[in-house]
């Protein structure tokens, strides 16, 4: 089971979705995030770039959805006083409506609607590229090129937290959807999301063939990879 990635779409691939769906849906996927810690999982990567940094630092979420990741560097780099710019990035205005309509005066963060799949595709300049549940949108051979042609535009660090696609973490799924009080969208997309995922051994193959050397893989609670290329590094380290 499982042992090919899914090419099935998910609901949330639609970037013409609107509506009140697709705000309970975004709502759901929040609660999730926070509860099975990816969220915080995300927050921690990527921190202690953020503590070092002695000038102002560019992030840039790709598939931003909701925001959520933005939102909580956000308000911890208000509290530290520390300069950054955040910039989401997602193909559906009206998910980044959404992200827009939970910011505050003191938690600025830039909404960038774009195809990211898309071959002409081009992504802006930044420090560190952070993404949360959106790299398994790309075929094993787009990923790739898409690494390699954003290189050069990223200046510090990758970080990617991925779901891992694993028949146990689809077997749990599958039996909590059932008791979950969310939309049937996150209960379809939450089980297609898990088969479309990737096995470390697939992102092992797809980093080296974009040309990273220097990358760390970590296993994260509830089936969650956490994905950290550090361009200020030259020691190529992996962890399983």
């Amino acid at each position: 089971m499982l042992e090919l990635r899914s090419k099935e779409k998910e609901q949330l691939d639609n970037l013409k979705i609107c509506g009140a769906q697709l705000t309970k849906t975004l709502d759901g996927l929040s609660i999730i995030n926070r509860f099975l810690g990816n969220t915080n999982a995300t927050f921690s990567a990527v921190k202690p770039i953020l503590i070092q940094s002695e000038t102002s630092i560019t992030i840039i979420d790709l598939g931003c959805g909701g925001g959520d990741n933005l939102r909580k560097i956000a308000r911890w780099c208000s509290q530290k006083n520390i300069r950054v710019r955040l910039i989401g990035i997602d193909g559906n205005l009206n998910i980044l409506d959404y992200a827009l309509d939970k910011n505050t005066s003191s938690l600025t963060v830039e909404y960038v609607q774009a195809d990211i799949l898309s071959n002409e595709f081009e992504l802006p300049y930044c420090d560190i590229l952070l993404s949360s549940h959106f790299i398994y949108h790309f075929s094993d051979s787009d990923l790739v090129r898409f690494l390699k042609r954003s290189r050069p535009r990223i200046k510090q660090h990758i970080i990617f937290s991925e779901l891992e696609r694993n028949p146990l973490a689809f077997s749990l799924f599958n039996v909590s959807s059932l008791f979950m009080p969310f939309t049937k969208m996150v209960k379809q997309d939450g089980k297609r999301a898990i088969k479309r995922a990737f096995k470390k051994p697939e992102l092992d193959s797809i980093l080296i063939k974009a040309g990273f050397g220097n990358y760390r893989i970590t296993r994260k609670w509830a089936f969650r990879l956490l994905i950290s290329i550090d361009y200020t590094s030259l020691k190529s380290t992996k962890t399983f």
